[in-house]
């Protein structure tokens, strides 16, 4: 009797340990479940390890994978596939909940050669196929997800184009296929800083930031984003779109991003040779960035790829305007001209118009922000967290 008591235990694997959209999507999941399953986080050491301090704190349990990495290398890989599969007989798992592409790869691989009593999860958050690598990485990936597709019992999609780009590329067989798209908390609107609050704080955590406001705090407009900073966030096409809008308007404007990652030297460099050092402000990470969205008059998402997108999710439910590149999961959240402005990516010509267009006109802006809090609703965790589950009780 004390087994048909006993919860069912889920592990959910994440290749890095940073805050991006698929630890994001595995914290939200831990912590929904944690009453109900037995959950337990892996997570690889790419990224500070943010998410291991966030489940601390929900006093869920963790592991950290050392050999997990998001780069391609086969030695790391090779001890990934052996630590993941040692994990896996110490554990014993009803469920493995696989997040990203590396880890979905060898995770279900290593389960199913370790551990084939356990129902494999796959959520792949923008296919690695779809990424900004070269081609043959590119293909390296597609043939990789097209072997270990069969060693799935289910692939969530967070958007229906990446459904679509699964199946256009015969990544997986339609029947493996389930659209769950991200969900937010959506009590955090009403917790969010107020714009004079936001721009102090954000002041106090950013020096650059505190220097560009100290003289005109409050007629200053600021162009924001969160992005960490990795090529398919897109950020080298905002930095070229900034310089062109400030040959447009008059109005004084500062750009500022927060994140950080690998390519911040390139980024640094671009705004030095452009003489745009107090213009367009690398802020760094910043805990609980999310508390500081009010602090921007336009929200900016220039990705190249995306699955669907949390850091545009979250800026809706803060009531910001926002231009955002038509990739992946973005344009089920937004549309076009009605709550926000879409673009095509690297089109730093129409980025540059729109951001001035919304800094000339108030009133469009304060409509984009409405509608787009309005249709957040739409995307709630509890929605997601219940479609989730349902697939972990599905019979296979």
């Amino acid at each position: 009797m004390g087994d048909l008591n006993k919860k069912k235990k889920v592990i959910y694997i994440v290749t890095q340990s940073e805050l991006g959209g698929a630890q994001k999507n595995v914290l939200d999941l831990a912590m929904a479940f944690n009453d109900e399953f037995e959950v337990l986080v892996a997570a690889g050491p790419n990224g500070g390890g943010a998410l291991f301090d966030k489940l601390f704190l929900a006093g869920i349990r963790s592991i950290h994978l050392r050999w997990l990495r998001r780069s391609i290398n086969p030695i790391n890989d090779f001890m990934s596939f052996w630590e993941i599969g040692r994990m896996l007989l110490k554990e014993r798992p009803n469920i493995v909940h696989l997040h990203s592409s590396k880890a979905g790869i060898l995770g279900s691989a290593a389960c199913n050669f370790f551990w084939p009593k356990a129902k494999i999860i796959y959520t792949s958050h923008g296919a690695a196929f779809s990424a900004s690598f070269l081609k043959t990485a590119k293909k390296a990936f597609l043939w990789a997800e097209k072997l270990t597709a069969p060693l799935k019992d289910k692939i969530i999609c967070v958007s229906e184009n990446e459904k679509k780009a699964w199946l256009e590329n015969d990544a997986a067989p339609e029947k493996k296929l389930i659209v769950i798209t991200n969900g937010l908390n959506l009590a955090i609107s009403s917790k969010l800083l107020p714009t004079n609050e936001a721009r102090e704080h954000l002041a106090g955590q950013s020096p650059a930031v505190f220097n560009a406001l100290k003289n005109q705090p409050e007629s200053i407009k600021i162009i924001g984003t969160v992005a960490n900073f990795y090529p398919d966030k897109g950020l080298p096409y905002l930095i070229e779109a900034a310089e062109k809008v400030f040959k447009q308007i008059k109005q004084p404007v500062i750009f500022v991003i927060i994140g950080d990652g690998q390519e911040r030297k390139i980024y640094e460099e671009m705004i030095v040779a452009r003489q745009l050092e107090n213009k367009i402000i690398l802020a760094g990470s910043i805990n609980e960035a999310i508390n500081y969205l009010k602090a921007f008059d336009v929200y900016v998402q220039p990705s190249l790829k995306e699955g669907f997108g949390y850091s545009v999710l979250e800026a809706m439910a803060a009531g910001l305007p926002i231009i955002a590149s038509h990739v992946g999961g973005i344009p089920e959240m937004i549309t076009n001209k009605e709550n926000g402005f879409l673009i095509f990516p690297r089109d730093t010509e129409t980025l540059a118009k729109r951001i001035a267009e919304l800094i000339n006109d108030p009133t469009l802006s304060q409509s984009f922000g409405q509608l787009s809090q309005k249709k957040a609703a739409d995307f709630s965790l509890e929605q997601m967290a219940a479609k989730t589950k349902e697939v972990y009780l599905e019979k296979y």
